[in-house]
């Protein structure tokens, strides 16, 4: 065996032997056996939050058939008489510290209730609901001689978070200046990140998570979407908040799902993807074909080493750099991959399955843009039955933070409806959760840019916290912009017409006509024109569409046309991947993007690399003729415009040589084509083949000059 081969099958079994002991670890903590030691589920750390207004359920794991005893107190005494409180720093350096004062707070009464743990050893009990609080609160544990304790518990209001990297990402705009006032020790916040084949009973001990206090130091580490969305319902409620953080970036759809949910989706794309992550998972579940793949791996590493050192020997020899060695990757246990089918649902939710909580904001989407909308239309509805199934609650509020705008923009509309991933994964949400009364699409298209990773986090979570307030909590803010309701059309014009955000529409309700800024969409900028929206008729062509307010039958709406579209049938509003529109509500707050059709989206596919091949040839074909409608409809729109602006520029009231003036005009554009036809090189060299085709453009110039002639003789005064 040479020295090489031997170097790369020591190096393969140790990753082996790293396989292996990972998947030991992530079995032990399933609890298919019961653990030796007596501890608490791994959520349960100092600092937490638990949910007021409902049933407090705390578990955990102790040996088959043990006595546990449970007790929630707010009682110092008994609190520090089971455990040392951690050690506070000493430092003589002046500090300043953010306080809570109560004014007679609920007071909760010292209960113990007694378990017994099952076979398997996991044991649980459950508490009558509290009222929130900012009176520090202790568990203390106890079987036999053990006793685990918790400190610093407050009871108030939880939030799950989950998506991707923009409920990930910790950046954003004017973070050094929030940050500086971010000292909310009511404010609680976990996060961790994992993912598995099968749902875990308990947060892998890998992951070593642990509540956190909110202050400036610690502010910088949490994620700035539900930091800021925590930080705005902490303040408004005044109560303790605590945020559960479990985004991953770059996850599907797919991973945020129960997998008894994912296995009922009657579609060719999920059960495809579903049995080939299957039969990826069952090799792995074998050791011995797991002991092949390495065996493999090292294989093709001893022969890359081979090629690498013939590589080196021939740049040697032509005096040229030397170059990189490059091996195969590692395998992968794709039991633990990255945003698999249920994976993240797993090891993130269902381990928390038991905890109460207040409701779930969802901001994922992104990564369903690049091919893999069409997945999204059956898995995304999925997504707020499967929190609200884990978490055994129907009515669990869901609030889905849509895609911010990102990518080009200003896209021409003939080519945003044909794969603008970010506009069809808006649409997919909103129809989704359009009769859901316990969900809402939350509109934050204007916070994007050309990243995407927009900086403004600021707006995003207000919006999200607007919608928890009014939705969730009942309280009387604005929490959104006008939604469209319906739309008619009359006389070659579309009209739609719009509901108001409750708030708003109690204020106006009673007034007989309405100015159209009470309850309508207005323009962002005041008084500028409407963009975003978009109309089609039977061809299903798209046009770029002006807009007005108006009433029709007497009833407020929005005017929508295009001088290039006689019979509109539909209209739609912001598609595009970081949409034109500026159309927004009272408070300035976005109104959601739309459309009044039910066509097909083009299909978006990747879940093989022939589908995926034959699905990018489809769409670069419809983006080709995209691109010559647009062509088309800009000329087209030309030539409707200039007329009318001639018009306009010289008959006016009080001009005396207005004809004179326009007709001048109409000549100088027609010995300007002429003219396009001899200067440009490729129409010259091609027209001089037709010798009569030159003769009749000769014609058509002195013609064209004749009438010039006549025209100058119009007297200036009629």
């Amino acid at each position: 065996m040479s020295t090489e081969t031997r170097y790369f099958r020591i190096l393969g079994l140790s990753l082996l032997l790293i396989v292996a002991v990972s998947t030991t670890d992530l079995l032990a903590a399933r609890k298919d056996k019961a653990p030796p030691e007596f501890r608490l589920a791994n959520i349960f750390t100092d600092n937490m939050v638990l949910q007021q207004g409902k049933k407090i359920t705390i578990w955990g794991w102790s040996k088959g058939g043990a006595q546990v005893s449970v007790t929630l107190t707010q009682d110092e005494k008994i609190g520090d008489s089971d455990g040392e409180e951690p050690e506070q720093a000493d430092t003589d350096e002046y500090s300043v510290t953010v306080q809570y004062v109560e004014k007679n707070p609920p007071k909760l009464a010292t209960k113990t209730i007694q378990a017994k743990a099952a076979s398997d050893g996991r044991w649980s009990v459950k508490f009558d609901p509290a009222k929130a609080s900012f009176q520090p609160t202790w568990i203390i544990a106890k079987s036999g001689d053990a006793s685990v304790v918790v400190r610093n518990v407050l009871i108030g209001e939880i939030w799950v978070c989950a998506g991707q990297s923009n409920m990930g990402w910790s950046n954003f705009n004017r973070k050094d200046r929030e940050g500086a006032s971010a000292d909310f020790p009511g404010l609680r916040y976990v996060a961790w990140e994992d993912s598995w084949y099968k749902p875990l009973d308990d947060i892998s001990p890998r992951r070593n998570i642990s509540w956190q206090t909110c202050s400036p130091k610690s502010a910088q580490r949490f994620a700035a979407v539900p930091y800021l969305f925590g930080m705005f319902l902490h303040r408004y409620l005044k109560t303790p908040v605590g945020i559960i953080n479990v985004a991953r970036g770059g996850t599907l759809g797919q991973t945020w799902c129960l997998r008894e949910e994912l296995d009922s989706i009657d579609n060719k794309i999920i059960k495809t993807v579903l049995k080939d992550y299957d039969a990826e998972t069952d090799i792995w579940d074998d050791p011995k074909k797991v002991k092949q793949i390495m065996i493999e791996w090292e294989e093709a590493c001893a022969q890359a080493k081979i090629e690498y050192e013939k590589k080196v020997a021939k740049a040697q020899a032509d005096g040229k750099k030397k170059p990189r060695l490059r091996l195969p990757r590692a395998p992968g246990d794709p039991r633990s991959g990255w945003s698999p089918p249920a994976g993240l649902f797993n090891a993130t939710i269902m381990p928390i399955r038991n905890l109460s909580v207040r409701g779930v904001l969802y901001y994922q989407g992104e990564n369903n843009n690049f091919l893999r909308w069409t997945r999204y239309e059956h898995t995304f509805p999925k997504v707020p039955v499967s929190f609200r199934k884990a978490f055994g609650d129907d009515s669990l509020p869901f609030g889905c933070i849509s895609q911010p705008g990102w990518g080009a923009f200003a896209t021409d509309p003939e080519v945003a409806t044909i794969a603008e991933g970010y506009a069809i994964v808006r649409d997919i949400q909103r129809r989704a959760l359009a009769k859901d009364p316990n969900a809402a699409m939350i509109a934050t298209y204007p916070s994007g840019n050309s990243y995407i990773h927009p900086g403004e986090k600021l707006p995003v979570a207000e919006y999200a916290s607007l919608w928890a307030l009014a939705k969730v909590y009942k309280k009387p803010v604005v929490h959104r912009g006008n939604a469209y309701k319906r739309m008619e059309v009359e006389n070659g014009r579309a009209y739609l017409f719009f509901d108001s955000d409750p708030v708003v529409y109690e204020k106006w309700k009673h007034i007989e006509k309405n100015a159209y800024w009470q309850v309508l969409p207005c323009a962002r900028e005041g008084k500028a024109d409407f963009q975003g929206f978009i109309i089609a008729g039977k061809d299903r062509r798209w046009y770029p569409a002006g807009g007005k307010h108006a009433r029709l039958d007497g009833k407020p709406c929005i005017e929508i046309w295009s001088d290039l579209v006689k019979d509109p049938v539909a209209v739609r509003y912001g598609w595009a991947s970081w949409p034109t529109g500026n159309m927004v509500g009272r408070e300035r707050l976005p109104i959601a993007t739309f459309r009044t059709d039910d066509w097909p989206i083009p299909e978006g596919v990747s879940y093989s690399a022939e589908a995926k091949a034959r699905c990018s040839e489809i769409l670069d074909t419809l983006k080709a003729k995209a691109q010559k409608d647009a062509l088309d409809r800009k000329i087209r729109q030309i030539l409707f415009d200039l007329p009318k602006l001639e018009k306009e520029l010289h008959i006016r009231k009080g001009q005396s040589n207005g004809l004179k003036m326009l007709l001048a005009s109409k000549i100088a554009r027609l010995e300007g084509v002429l003219d396009e036809l001899e200067s440009d090189d490729w129409l010259a060299r091609n027209i001089s083949s037709y010798p009569l085709l030159v003769e009749k453009i000769k014609t058509a110039r002195a013609n064209i000059a004749a009438i010039g002639t006549e025209v100058r003789k119009i007297e200036d005064n009629k």
